[in-house]
């Protein structure tokens, strides 16, 4: 193998033989964040080690290439390029085109143009991108645009995504593999999205961004899937599409009726309370919890009513209080 060690590509990936092709993806990517060169500037080791990880997912992640890899070994290559020439990279393989017309660096060129067209007519657009999109729950209530990074994979601006290496004149070299993507012709790289949230978003919603998920041999773009997760509030706490809150009353509005001004996610509102109510018990507010979306209908507000005493009773008040547990036949103490 031209003086190279062999590698053990399901090693290097820590992944077994029998390994499918999520369990491949998810480890390269995993991998790849972290030893890319870009997190590690400077660090030859994680360099090499990005090198290795890329190399094993561009043989593992192409069922061909695997298959002829399961089969022969670390003489897979050589296996499966009998009947061509194992020209070295150190040949020099300008003829010149002569009066024929002929020359080599033009047939290299269009042998790896017609490769890249192949792979390109294989897979025309990238990969599909699934990630989680964390929003509060005032953002899934009101809705709107949120901003958010992503990490997905574009095609390499060195090789042109065909993963091969160029000489000085800039054609590609033959067996040349790409410094930088490790002869994957594509890198991670950070995209920066706008995600526009519909108000009353449901936990677990799927959003979708039309091309802006990996990049495919071609170029084109997969789709980046987002899954909401609402996170927890201090004050609210979400059912379905109802909300539950909470309210505190005074006694005296308890006892007597009133009203109460009652926190929602989108500043306060005012309540009627019933004369006699307990604490523990709740009120329903029909269709002021999330707002109706997709199909699903608007959710209720339950607030549940505490009933507050104070301990801070002027003398009035309480010689007032002293009359009315007399009248009522209260026992209470001198």
């Amino acid at each position: 193998m031209n003086g190279k060690t062999y590698r053990d590509y399901y090693a290097i990936l820590g992944i077994p033989r029998t390994a499918d092709e999520k369990t491949i993806k998810q480890s390269y990517r995993r991998l790849a964040r972290k030893y890319h060169p870009d997190v590690n500037p400077g660090d030859k080791s994680a360099e090499e080690k990005f090198k290795e990880i890329s190399e094993a997912y561009e043989v593992l992640s192409d069922p061909h290439k695997r298959a002829e890899y399961d089969r022969f070994g670390e003489a897979w290559k050589r296996a499966s390029q009998q009947g061509s020439y194992p020209y070295s990279d150190d040949y020099n393989l300008n003829f010149g085109a002569g009066a024929s017309g002929f020359n080599l660096n033009d047939l290299l060129n269009n042998l790896f143009g017609g490769f890249q067209n192949a792979t390109a007519g294989r897979q025309p657009v990238g990969e599909d991108i699934e990630y989680s999109l964390e929003i509060s729950m005032e953002e899934a209530y009101r809705g709107g645009p949120v901003n958010r990074s992503y990490m997905v994979e574009d095609i390499c601006h060195d090789c042109g995504g065909t993963g091969q290496s160029r000489n000085a004149k800039g054609a590609f070299q033959l067996g040349g593999v790409c410094r930088k993507c490790g002869g994957r012709g594509r890198l991670p790289s950070r995209r920066d999205v706008t995600v526009t949230i519909p108000a009353g978003v449901a936990e677990g919603m799927r959003l979708r961004l039309a091309g802006q998920g990996s990049a495919g041999a071609s170029g084109a773009r997969g789709d980046l899937y987002l899954i909401v997760q609402i996170k927890p509030h201090p004050n609210f706490e979400l059912n379905g599409r109802d909300i539950l809150t909470s309210a505190d009353v005074p006694f005296t509005i308890a006892a007597l009726g009133g009203f109460a001004r009652v926190l929602t996610l989108d500043g306060t509102t005012e309540v009627t309370i019933p004369p006699g109510i307990r604490s523990g018990q709740k009120l329903r507010l029909v269709g002021k919890g999330m707002p109706a979306v997709s199909g699903k209908p608007a959710g209720d507000l339950y607030v549940k009513i505490q009933v507050t005493v104070p301990k801070d009773l002027s003398p009035r008040e309480r010689q007032v209080l002293r009359e009315i547990a007399l009248a009522r036949g209260d026992r209470i103490r001198q």
